[in-house]
């Protein structure tokens, strides 16, 4: 294989009035996805041009072919131009060609397992792709080395800030004369690269320069060695460089005074990646376990489920893919985030949050939660990232259908480790979406016990998920006062408001109408504090782990039509999982950790969350720890600074105070936290919100309990109880009720299952339990996605007017999909994996499908499987060749029509 140094195309010496610009031309080039399956689908399945497309793939195919042919044209017009040039009398040195030794300046950068770094041209795996032309610990054999070493071949070199790195300059005609010659290598950033916005950087060759003699945080070179027409020189980035595309040119002229300038443009682009591993880099993560888990782990896991039963998801974060990086630099350009912010981890994060969820046709995925998915993929198909980038850059960067909170954060996950930030997707679960900034949910009932959706106005459009996702990235606040640095909390789901009401009315301007998207970053020491005037949209965080709920049911005698039913403190935010770093199981979820207490404070809990006992199973609670806790315990007595502008702390004590106080009602800035929280509070001496908001104490002496539902496994019935005891010396009067409805993970209903409405009276002492028994033929049509069912409970006391009432949710158990490994795995060998589950339905399975994927060991596939007998046990068997030695993982779904969502895992160790 030849070097890019020695290929006949290699650019030659251009005027700089004729230098053209490669910058994002080369996101394409950059990456070896584009000759993968162009004749298939996003998920490897063959498709052709249908004739309502035929048109568009004509024109496509026309920008192409013309795009190709001028760029021809031009290129044999520079040529010419060139033989024209060298024929002129010029005494500028003639520079040949440029190395970067990208696998080599990878190593020392942590940068090697980037596909884009790997000689992906040769056989993968082979012992001529794997060797290295020199050691970095051995420079000494730059100055000797072939510049025709396959070592550079088809590689991108990738880099991260705060290092040095090697290149080298092989001359045309003679010898580098400082008494006569002047030698600048320029890095450029961005469409329109300036010195002065530190875009563009010039760095002058002194051949007396041997040691780095600028600031730390400025860009430096010096000469490593010079042989012949061989200059070697290592180049310091600063910790502050922005991170992404740079272009990298070759200056020569002469002493003379005017002389003209020529340029030798590098054929491809470099990527400058942020460094967790540089104590000067804002995202410096301390710990190397931290760092393998959090920076360099390839898989993870996603929970999702309910907070009774949490599931450990497993995914493909594919940061070392072909497709990440080029993917997170085109959602960069798309972002319209200002090159110049492009080094400020800050921004950067909060960018890439905005344009994760599709905003107009700009964005990486199409959130969907309800209905059909049938034009595109369903969001439980998904087993990594990978595949999703793949879609959106073969398709011209438009919006992949379809996403939802879970996929988003394990999307912004990949996006952020690959660009160098540590970060982990989290789920909390009973999540509330607040879209009234009233950190309070409200849910409305009508007489019958029935949920009223948008409230009595129709409006209201406040949710309670039964989990919901986001991503934490590691980085330092040097915006914050001190003690909010660490975990900062990005969301880029889109808010509620967007997608449930996004009828087209208010038109968006595409990558610059994203702020109403922006979620984050959040300090997650912040929002344990209840700090909730820092940067950036605290409020909306709290919200969703500490709001309150609140019944509100009709009610004839009540002046405005409701009275209020019960309050609950510490429904919202009752577990907060990710998973724990050096931890893996695939067989359950032991390596589960939870960080509730990083983002609410003990009294702020339910004594269920303090203690153990009905919120959690007990392996949650068994060997759980935060290696972030002593961190955060040492600051958390830190004397705190109000800064002019800041607001008050706003601490869990205040929200359990709040009375039921409605800014439909009682106006506020809403741009002021303190105000609204102040206000809220004044509401309790306004003579008018007494009646609405009336406390007065009743005689609550009968007792109710819903009892939490026990494992039931799909296709199974299942039973639910409200046990009721009277526990006064009287009779009492009751009226109760209980449903149960079928609803997505959104909290949104789909369909009723059962329902009991009973009125009896119980005696002094007496007890009674009203229940519902749904069978499995009552629900398999009306069970939607996840298998997630809500409990509604509601109960009366005629005597004493004491009200009830409780929701609670539980999820259908599918089976696990079993994966199994034949033989030892070896590279370039093949290896068979067979997969196996059982149907739990009574009814066949059709449209059956398995979608798998492994980094490392295979690219995802999705492969048609036949339909499947009620009650049948299936295996199937696939053949793939392992591409990368060492710890490897492989992730399947089994779907179909009448039953999805099926996971498995399985560790795979491949020799070389």
């Amino acid at each position: 294989m030849s070097s890019p140094m020695t290929q006949p195309g290699s650019p030659g010496m251009l005027r700089r009035s004729m230098s053209g610009s490669s910058g994002l031309n080369n996101l394409a080039k950059s990456s070896s996805f584009i000759r993968r399956n162009n004749d298939r689908d996003g998920m490897g399945n063959n498709v052709g041009v249908s004739p309502g497309g035929s048109n568009a793939a004509y024109r496509a195919s026309l920008v192409s072919h013309y795009a190709e042919d001028l760029d021809r044209r031009r290129r044999a017009e520079r040529a010419v131009e060139d033989i024209r040039t060298d024929g002129m009398t010029s005494e500028n040195l003639k520079i040949d060609s440029v190395e970067l030794y990208s696998r080599d300046n990878a190593r020392e950068h942590r940068t090697d397992r980037y596909e884009l770094v790997r000689d992906t041209g040769r056989d993968i795996g082979s012992s001529s792709s794997m060797a290295m032309s020199m050691s970095m610990t051995n420079m000494s054999s730059l100055s000797s080395m072939d510049y025709r070493s396959p070592s550079s071949s088809f590689s991108t070199t990738v880099l991260r800030r705060g290092q040095p790195f090697f290149m080298a300059v092989r001359m045309k005609d003679r010898n580098f004369d400082p008494r006569r010659d002047i030698l600048r290598a320029s890095f450029s950033f961005g469409p329109n690269p300036q010195v002065t916005k530190g875009t563009k950087v010039v760095l002058p060759f002194r051949v007396t320069q041997r040691d780095f003699s600028r600031a730390p945080q400025k860009w430096d070179m010096r000469l490593h060695q010079q042989e012949g027409f061989n200059i070697t020189f290592q180049v310091h980035i600063p910790a502050n460089a922005l991170v992404g595309l740079w272009r990298v040119n070759i200056e020569t002229t002469t002493t003379t005074p005017g002389a003209r300038v020529d340029e030798f443009r590098f054929k491809d682009d470099i990527y400058i990646l942020f460094n967790p591993f540089c104590r000067d880099d804002p995202v410096y993560l301390d710990s190397e376990d931290l760092r393998r888990e959090y920076l360099m782990n390839e898989t993870g896991k996603v929970f999702v489920g309910t907070h009774h039963r949490p599931k450990g998801r497993r995914w493909v974060y594919g940061q070392f893919s072909d497709v990440a990086l080029p993917a997170a630099q085109l959602l960069l350009e798309q972002s319209g985030l200002n090159p110049t912010e492009r080094g400020n981890p800050v921004q950067v994060v909060r960018a890439i949050a905005s344009i994760i969820n599709a905003n107009d046709g700009f964005g990486l995925l199409e959130g969907k939660w309800e209905g059909s998915f049938e034009d595109g993929v369903c969001p439980w198909v998904w087993t990594g990232s990978s595949k999703i980038f793949e879609h959106y850059l073969r398709n011209g960067s438009k919006p992949v259908k379809y996403g939802q909170c879970w996929v988003f954060a394990a999307v912004a996950t990949s996006i952020f480790r690959a660009l160098g930030i540590p970060s982990r997707p989290v789920t909390n679960f009973v999540s509330a979406r607040d879209t009234n900034h009233t950190l309070s949910i409200d849910k409305y009932f009508d007489v019958f016990g029935d949920e009223m959706k948008g409230g009595p106005d129709g409006d209201n459009q406040d949710a309670l998920w039964n989990f919901h996702a986001w991503t934490e990235v590691w980085m330092s606040r040097p915006d914050l006062q001190a003690g909010f640095n660490g975990w900062q909390a990005i969301d880029p789901t889109p808010p509620p408001q967007f997608w449930q009401n996004n009828s087209g009315d208010q038109k968006s301007r595409g990558p610059w109408a994203v702020e109403a998207f922006r979620r984050g970053p959040s300090s997650v020491e912040s929002v344990r504090r209840g700090e909730v005037g820092f940067a950036y949209d605290t409020p909306y965080l709290f919200a969703e782990v500490n709001a309150e709920v609140s019944h509100f049911q009709e009610d004839e005698t009540s002046h405005w039509g409701f009275r209020k039913i019960r309050v609950n403190n510490y429904h919202v935010g009752r577990m907060i999982l990710t998973k724990r770093p050096g931890a893996d199981d695939d067989v359950s979820d032991a390596d589960a950790e939870d960080i509730t207490s990083l983002y609410k404070n003990p009294d702020g809990m339910s004594r269920y969350q303090k203690q153990g006992d009905g919120c959690f199973n007990s392996h949650f609670n068994q060997g759980m720890s935060s290696p972030y806790l002593e961190r955060r315990d040492r600051e958390r007595d830190r004397d705190m600074i109000h800064y002019p502008g800041t607001v008050r702390r706003l601490s869990i004590a205040d929200v359990a105070r709040k009375p039921w106080y409605d800014e439909s009602r009682h106006s506020v800035d809403p741009g002021s936290a303190a105000e609204r929280v102040s206000s809220m509070n004044a509401a309790r001496s306004v003579e008018r919100s007494q009646p609405m908001f009336d406390s007065r104490p009743v005689n609550e002496d009968v007792f109710f309990d819903l009892i939490e539902q026990d494992k039931v496994a799909w296709g199974q019935p299942f039973n639910l109880q409200v046990h009721i005891q009277n526990r006064s010396q009287e009779m009492r009067t009751i009226t109760a009720n209980l449903s149960a409805n079928s609803v997505y993970y959104t909290g949104v209903t789909a369909r009723r299952l059962g329902r009991n409405d009973r009125q009896f009276v119980l005696q002094p002492g007496g007890r009674e339990t009203l229940q519902i028994r749904v069978s499995w033929d009552e629900y398999r049509d009306k069970i939607v996605d996840y298998g997630h069912i809500k409990i509604y409970a509601m109960a009366t006391v005629q005597e004493t007017k004491q009200s009830w009432s409780e929701e609670d949710d539980f999820q259908l158990e599918k089976p696990k999909l079993d994966i199994q490994i034949r033989g030892n795995p070896q590279v370039g060998q093949d290896c068979f994996v067979t997969f196996s589950f059982m149907n739990p339905v009574s009814v066949s399975l059709t449209e059956c499908e398995f979608t798998f994927e492994g980094p490392g060991l295979v690219r995802p596939q999705t492969l048609k499987y036949r339909d499947v007998k009620p009650g049948e046990m299936i295996s199937y068997v696939q053949k793939f060749i392992p591409r990368f030695s060492g710890e490897r993982k492989l992730v399947a779904t089994f779907n179909s029509r009448e039953l999805g969502d099926i996971i498995g895992s399985r560790p795979i160790h491949v020799r070389d």
